[in-house]
């Protein structure tokens, strides 16, 4: 070995040394002012750990850095150093992030935090004389190969994975975040850290069990530690690239290696960063925050669309936007009543608050049954369930959604009628069966939706509401996916022919909430529909005309009233072939 290797490692020893003997010393007497007869709190099981780690600093820099183990050594100095700087960085990363947790204790007492800080100027002098080392020697960066099968660019997942199984969860914390390092104290210090400002935290001990929990789980961040037994940080990070998962689920890279050329090394294989120990958790606070934020972003332009349970799975799992499919859904479209004559009157500034309010709160109803806001058109709501994710439900969801905006109306109504001197209404439309759904957009202009003979239905359907007088249409589709004992009630209006749909379509009207008299209502008019479609006009009319009696405001009742007398009419006259279908005369 040369002198000038010599003279390096001979400064180094002598400053790790001295310094972890002061860290020793300080820690000791901080330990000696904790009382015996007291349970120990989690600051004071730092100190003695701390002093554990100031021995070992001192022990490590004593054997590991002698002249005599560098001159017996069959590999070169600078591989042989470069290692043991490494270890060394673990045991200073212990040191610092302990002392950082106890400096956050709001009841520290003032002389124990001066000795706390004491330590971190002792533990700061030692990194800097590594670093400085490595600034004047200038090591080539540790060859972490790729193991076989990595570099020939398949994915390599452990033998107890296949792709088949790979599962998701759903994070229950702000964010959910991966710390792989195979330090036992290190991934306490980042626990503690991370679970103390609200995140749920995950571990893995080696570059397998990162892998596994990868494919098993969602993450919103991965810490990676590069030297990791089995698989090491690299070969991690090469598995998410390939798979997919470095494009959704970003990595913070936690190394004691050297940190130039493994960070542009990182960097370049995808990592958003790279922090070299011991860590400043301030600093890795900032870094964290930043990733996380980054993420929030993306999952607030799904949100447009999206519940945030939702928009966070499709930030994890984009191809699901990408690839469209052929699949059952059911689609709602919600207008507002009267909306051009109110706007005209209004003004375009209160009509767009009072439209704000009335789409704000119809938006919520969707959202609140996990649907997708498709589109806004003027002052039209269309929305989506049973995609992206599958929702066996789907039309009983987007029932319960109707009717959640029909009981919203009386407060929007009481709200706004003194300011627009109208009333407050929808009409909605509901129709379910196959659709294609994925984007319908442009690669330019991404757009989550439906096409296809369902989505013209519903709103079709929407636009019948005028016709037959009743606020929520649904098809007999919808109608006949609704589980017995749903809660939700209707009754059949009869068939309809819309405009631009060739095949005629069941209808249903939607029951609001505690109808007064509705089974008999309901009862009653079904008995009478069943009359006009067998040709029974005048047994038809007569029900009618009692029922109305009793409930003069029934819009379907009297449009079918209507039907009837006029069928009776023509063929008093000119006897004709009859239809039962209605065909409206328009959208």
């Amino acid at each position: 070995m040369n002198p000038t290797w010599e003279k390096a490692i001979s400064e180094l020893k002598a400053t790790l040394e001295e310094r972890a003997e002061a860290i020793s010393s300080t820690v000791q007497m901080l330990v000696e002012r904790i009382p015996l007869e007291e349970s120990l709190r989690p600051c004071e099981r730092d100190l003695l750990r701390m002093h554990d780690a100031a021995v070992e600093l001192f022990r490590m820099a004593r054997e590991r850095l002698s002249q005599n183990r560098f001159r017996r050594a069959t590999d070169d100095p600078a591989s042989r150093l470069q290692e043991v700087r490494h270890d060394l960085r673990g045991i200073l990363n212990n040191l610092v992030g302990r002392s950082q947790l106890i400096l956050e204790e709001p009841d520290l007492r003032p002389t124990d935090r001066a000795e706390v800080e004491t330590i971190c100027r002792h533990t700061k002098a030692c990194t800097e004389a590594l670093n400085a080392h490595r600034e004047h020697h200038a090591e080539p960066p540790p060859d972490l190969q790729l193991h076989e099968g990595l570099l020939d660019g398949s994915v390599g997942l452990p033998e107890e994975i296949t792709p088949g199984e790979l599962g998701t969860s759903h994070p229950a914390l702000p964010a959910r975040i991966l710390v792989a390092d195979d330090s036992e104290a290190s991934r306490e210090v980042l626990g503690r850290f991370l679970s103390g400002r609200g995140h749920a935290v995950d571990y893995a001990t080696n570059g397998n069990e990162a892998i596994i929990a990868l494919t098993q789980g969602e993450f919103d961040l991965v810490l990676l530690d590069l030297v990791m037994p089995e698989k090491n940080g690299f070969e991690v990070l090469n598995w998410m690239r390939q798979s997919g998962q470095l494009s959704h689920t970003p990595v913070i890279i936690i190394s004691g290696m050297d940190s130039d050329a493994n960070a542009i090394r990182g960097i370049e294989m995808g990592a958003e960063d790279f922090l070299g120990r011991p860590i400043d958790l301030k600093l890795l606070r900032a870094r964290v925050d930043a990733c996380l934020e980054r993420q929030r972003l993306r999952e607030k332009e799904f949100a447009q669309y999206f519940t945030p349970d939702l928009a966070r799975h499709l930030v994890r799992h984009p191809q699901e936007l990408r690839t469209g499919r052929q699949i059952e859904v059911s689609v709602l479209f919600c207008d507002i009543v009267g909306f051009s004559r109110v706007s005209e009157r209004l003004g375009p500034e209160a009509t767009l608050k009072w439209l704000s309010q009335v789409l704000g709160v119809m938006s919520a109803c969707v959202m609140d049954e996990e649907g997708v806001l498709v589109d806004y058109t003027g002052d039209q709501i269309m929305a989506l369930w049973g995609a992206p994710k599958d929702q066996p439900d789907h039309a009983s969801r987007a029932c319960r959604s109707a009717l959640a905006m029909l009981a919203s109306l009386p407060a929007l109504d009481a709200a706004w009628r003194s300011i627009i001197r109208d009333f407050t209404e929808v009409s909605i439309g509901i129709s379910t069966g196959e659709a294609y759904v994925g984007n319908v957009g442009t690669e330019r202009k991404f757009k989550y939706g439906a096409l296809g003979n369902t989505v013209n239905l519903g709103s079709r359907v929407q636009g019948a509401t005028k016709y037959v007088r009743a606020k929520a249409l649904l098809t007999a589709d919808t109608w006949q996916r609704l589980p017995a004992g749903s809660g939700i009630h209707g009754r059949r209006l009869g068939k309809t022919r819309v405009n631009n749909i060739l095949e005629p379509v069941e209808l249903y009207e939607l029951a609001e909430p505690g109808q007064p008299g509705w089974d008999t209502l309901r009862e009653r008019y079904e008995r009478a529909l069943a009359c006009f479609e067998s040709g029974g006009w005048q047994e038809a009319a007569t029900c009618l005309t009692e029922l109305l009696r009793e409930h003069p405001g029934d819009g379907p009742s009297l449009i079918l009233l209507s039907r009837a007398v006029e069928q009776m009419l023509q063929n008093d006259s000119t006897p004709k072939s009859f239809d039962p279908v209605w065909s409206l005369p328009g959208k």
